[in-house]
């Protein structure tokens, strides 16, 4: 027995040296929910009429918006999404964490749990109903997934009414202890007599850590109605895509059109149609249209055959890739590939469930690569090591010039100012091979997230930063301008033990190409499953205001701090913060002019006639030459 203790501690010994050190956190800050966002929920909110509304009360959360529908919903805390769940009834959920309507937690100090993330709706008028009226509250809901698990059992999740007293009432309550099921589960909550007035309200209050995108909850489907079956309604009649469509590509999400060819293209892309009927449905055909947004020109198509699917199922449809053309001449090209079924089965159902019928997958050929989507569900550091590193690689066909590395980094509470890290450029390296700093190409040490550029000068819709390619800092041989061809990866050194976190795509699974220094130096393959969100920006030269690495607050403080919403646009952009008869210049992401015109002193701007993609806006007064810039993204 003394040989045998032994020897499982030699074994215990042995893979504490060699454990992994990676792992996972939830970002303190919310990395898509902002001031900016908050304002155009508020701007909406005031758009709305105040009277009550009437039955039926119906949302699923499909949307364009991160923000609730202000016509149903009277806050702004929760996040509308797709990325976060792995189960869903219908395409979007709203989320639920610890950070507030800018996106900041809701407390300072750390172990702090309470009332966390709620969703109000607007006053519902239920006058004139009784007990008799089968009033119900249905809704779906899902815990942790993608984002950070709750725990039992200080992490919860309530429904709540409100009496004509003016308190809020716990009508229902679960924890993580009870709901261990994998998969959405259905609720059914009976509004008795005392809560039948004409400004009735519910809510959902999610309970857990006030410290940032913590403790999340999830929830679908959620519907108020008189008359119901409750035992009937477990149909809820609804065949749905289940998530947004994936990239077009084997391996990367967005890359530039001048590094693709045909063998990038993944053999098959499969969308999930999720059947929700209790009895099968044989009646679905399913089609898609492939568009190039640039030119218009439609490059394929499919009109499916009739299908059979069995209840309660989740469901793939594969289709076979289709041809890209070349000769495409724009710094940033779109493919718009717009899917869509029919099924007579849901006749009659309104027009917010046939919504669910059709998604849209736009493939982006840019200036960078990456493998993530640009959504972080969680953050991604090495932990218990001074120097740490992190590295993704990528592969290049063409050689070209490597301009920049922009990431997505999220500094630790309370040790923003122990932040000091190095951003690295590593020749090829194989997996199991010791970390020799003869493999670097390029290091440029002692940066602080403070003095990085920020995207266009200010708060950014995901929070990239940029380092530009500075020929000083180029070593081991390595000459200006850097190109590239074959395999390199990029990242970071992180002098100071978990004080710096990248920002990690989890609903995008690329851990092949994610590498960090474990405790005896060798570079590992990470085990994690997801993508760190670092990328290599190439071609031609940035813009000026991406290609000087100069403190954020001297940027804020020449220019303008400028701000622009509906973000996406659809017709109009607003812009706040800058004076009238100032110049307009939008830019594509690669820095071309698309248009140019005067401000106005309502403030708005026309973008109507703008293909959809990502746009630079950069305002300049004329009498003080002042600037600002911001980025907009141009909706359908």
């Amino acid at each position: 027995m003394k040989y045998c203790f032994t020897y499982i501690l030699l074994i215990l010994c042995a893979s504490g040296v060699f454990a992994q050190k990676e792992a996972t956190v939830p970002l303190q800050f919310h990395p898509k929910v902002n001031n900016a966002s908050n304002a155009e929920f508020l701007l909406k909110k005031s758009h709305h009429r105040m009277a009550s509304l009437t039955l039926p009360f119906f949302d699923d959360f499909y949307q364009k918006d991160i923000f609730p529908d202000p016509s149903l919903w009277q806050d702004n805390f929760v996040y509308i999404n797709t990325t976060y769940p792995r189960y869903t009834v219908t395409v979007g959920v709203a989320t639920f964490d610890g950070t507030d309507a800018t996106g900041r937690p809701y407390s300072n100090a750390l172990n702090v749990k309470g009332p966390a993330d709620k969703l109000t709706s607007n006053p519902i008028d239920l006058s004139g109903l009784t007990s008799d009226s089968s009033v119900f509250l249905s809704f779906f809901y899902l815990a942790g997934e993608y984002g950070e698990s709750p725990t039992a059992p200080d992490d919860s999740f309530t429904v709540q009414f409100l009496d004509t007293a003016g308190n809020w009432n716990i009508m229902w309550k679960t924890t993580v202890t009870v709901d261990s099921l994998t998969g959405m589960r259905q609720v059914f909550l009976k509004v008795d007599s005392i809560y039948l007035n004409a400004n009735f309200q519910f809510r959902f209050q999610s309970y857990g850590s006030l410290s940032g995108a913590n403790d999340t909850w999830h929830i679908d489907y959620v519907k108020l109605d008189k008359n119901r079956d409750t035992a009937a309604e477990t149909n809820i009649r609804e065949m749905a895509y289940e998530f947004l469509p994936p990239s077009l590509l084997k391996n990367y999400y967005v890359m530039p059109y001048n590094q693709f060819d045909s063998t990038e293209l993944a053999d098959t892309v499969s969308v999930v149609v999720r059947n929700n009927f209790i009895n099968a449905t044989t009646d679905i055909v399913d089609f898609y249209e492939a568009t190039v947004v640039n030119t218009g020109a439609n490059i394929a198509s499919f009109n499916g055959p009739s299908r059979d699917f069995f209840p309660l199922t989740e469901n793939i449809i594969s289709y076979p890739k289709f041809n890209i053309p070349s000769g495409l001449t724009d710094d940033t090209i779109i493919i718009k590939v717009d899917y869509h079924f029919d099924v007579s089965a849901e006749a009659g159902e309104p027009a917010k469930v046939l919504a669910n019928n059709a998604v849209t997958h736009n493939q982006v050929f840019s200036n960078f690569f990456a493998y993530d989507d640009g959504s972080p569900e969680r953050g991604y550091w090495v932990t218990g090591l001074d120097h740490y590193k992190m590295a993704v690689k990528y592969g290049m066909r063409n050689p070209d010039t490597l301009q920049a590395i922009k990431f997505q980094l999220f500094p630790v509470k309370g040790r923003d100012s122990l932040a000091l890290f190095s951003m690295c450029i590593w020749k090829n390296f194989t997996r199991n091979t010791v970390y020799t700093e003869n493999d670097l190409i390029y290091i440029q040490s002692n940066l602080k997230v403070q003095n990085l550029i920020r995207e266009f000068g200010v708060d950014t819709l995901n929070g990239y930063y940029y380092v530009p390619i500075d020929p000083q800092f180029l070593v081991n041989g390595a000459t200006f301008p850097l190109i590239m061809q074959d395999t390199f990866a990029i990242g970071l050194i992180v002098e100071n033990q978990e004080s710096l976190i990248v920002g990690f795509d989890r609903n995008n699974n690329r851990s092949q190409y994610n590498f960090f220094v474990d405790g005896v130096t060798k570079w590992r393959e990470s085990d994690l499953p997801g993508t760190m969100i670092i990328n290599p920006v190439v071609g031609k030269t940035l813009p000026d205001y991406l290609r000087r690495l100069v403190p954020v607050k001297e940027i804020r403080g020449k220019d303008y701090n400028v701000k622009v919403y509906p973000n996406p646009a659809r017709d109009q952009l607003f812009i706040e913060g800058i004076q009238d008869n100032s110049l307009v210049e939008i830019y594509t992401v690669n820095g071309s002019l698309v248009s140019q015109s005067e401000l106005s002193s309502s403030g708005y701007i026309n973008v109507r006639n703008l293909p959809s993609a990502t746009y630079v806006i950069k305002i300049t007064d004329r009498k003080t030459n002042q600037t600002g810039t911001s980025k907009f993204i141009k909706s359908e």
